[in-house]
C-alpha cells in the first residue's frame, strides 16, 4: 500500500491536491494511476484512506474516503543526540534510527567531530520522511539543526534522572544515557532494568573516536548515566542502532 505524509491543514477537504516532491514521487517513481489506493498520514495520529483521481507529474488529485486513528509509535520516546559522522554515515544513521522508532535526532558537534558545518539538514529530513513512509510509521522524527554539545547540555534546564537508577523519578527531560568505552562493566541492559516506567530517554552517541573524558564528565554533571554496549568497540553508525534495538526490546515495542 502506498503511503504519504501531508500536514493536517492540507487534509481538510474531500479532494486533496498533492504537489511538489510528493507528486513527483507518486507519478514518476511509483507510477500511480487513477483508481489506485493511497494512505496519507497527518503526523498527529490519524491516517486517511484515499483514492487517486487524477495523475500528473506536477499534481496528483485524490479523494479522501475515510479517516481513522492510527499509531505504530513506540511507548517510549527516544531522542538520539548523535555526534555528526563523516561521509554518508549520518544518512545511514538517520534512516535506520527512523525505522527503529526514534522520536528525535539532534546532530552534535563535539571535540572529535570532523564536520563542523553542514548543509545536509534538509537532505536528512527527507531521508527521515522516506524511512517513515517505508516503515509504516505515522510520525516523522524531528531532525534538529546541529548544535555544539556544550550548548546542548546547557539547554537542559533541570538535571536528568540519570545516575539514580533506584526508584527513578523522571525529571522534565526524562532519563539520559551517554555511551562510554570506559564503563564496560555497566551494560545498557542493567541500566534499563530499573526504568520500566520511563517514557522519555535521551541517548548520547559519540562520533568517530567517541567522547573525550571532559564531555563525558559534563554530561554526567547534567544527569546522564554512563553505559556500555558490551566488550566490543562499535562504529559510530553501529552504536545508535544497537542501543535503539536494546531500548525498544526492554522498554518499547520490539520482541
Amino acid at each position: 500500500m502506498l503511503r504519504l505524509f501531508l500536514p493536517p491543514e492540507k487534509l481538510s477537504s474531500k479532494q486533496i491536491t498533492i504537489t511538489g516532491d510528493n507528486a513527483r514521487y507518486l507519478s514518476l517513481v511509483m507510477r500511480v494511476r487513477p483508481g489506485d489506493p493511497l494512505i496519507i498520514f497527518d503526523g498527529l495520529g490519524y491516517k486517511y484512506s484515499c483514492k487517486i483521481l487524477q495523475c500528473h507529474k506536477k499534481e496528483i488529485v485524490v479523494e479522501k474516503i475515510s479517516k481513522a486513528p492510527y499509531s505504530v509509535e513506540s511507548p517510549v520516546s527516544i531522542t538520539l543526540a548523535q555526534g555528526i559522522a563523516k561521509g554518508d554515515k549520518m544518512d545511514f544513521i538517520i534512516q535506520k534510527s527512523t525505522e527503529l522508532g526514534v522520536r528525535k535526532i539532534i546532530p552534535l558537534i563535539t571535540a572529535r567531530t570532523q564536520i563542523r558545518h553542514t548543509d545536509k539538514i534538509e537532505r536528512w529530513r527527507k531521508i527521515a520522511s522516506s524511512a517513515s513512509r517505508q516503515s509504516g510509521r505515522d510520525r516523522i522524527p524531528e531532525i534538529d539543526e546541529p548544535v555544539d554539545i556544550r550548548e546542548f547540555l546547557d539547554s537542559i534546564a533541570a538535571p536528568l534522572a540519570g545516575g539514580n537508577t533506584k526508584g527513578v523519578k523522571e525529571s522534565e527531560g526524562g532519563f539520559g544515557i551517554i555511551f562510554s568505552e570506559e564503563k564496560k562493566e555497566r551494560h545498557l541492559k542493567e541500566v534499563l532494568s530499573s526504568l520500566k516506567d520511563t517514557k522519555n530517554i535521551t541517548i548520547l552517541i559519540g562520533p568517530e573516536g567517541g567522547f573525550p573524558m571532559e564531555e563525558v564528565t559534563a554530561a554526567v554533571e547534567k544527569g546522564f548515566t554512563e553505559a556500555s554496549l558490551g566488550p566490543r568497540i562499535l562504529r559510530t553508525e553501529t552504536a545508535p542502532l544497537a542501543a535503539l534495538c536494546i531500548i525498544q526490546y526492554e522498554l518499547g515495542d520490539m520482541g
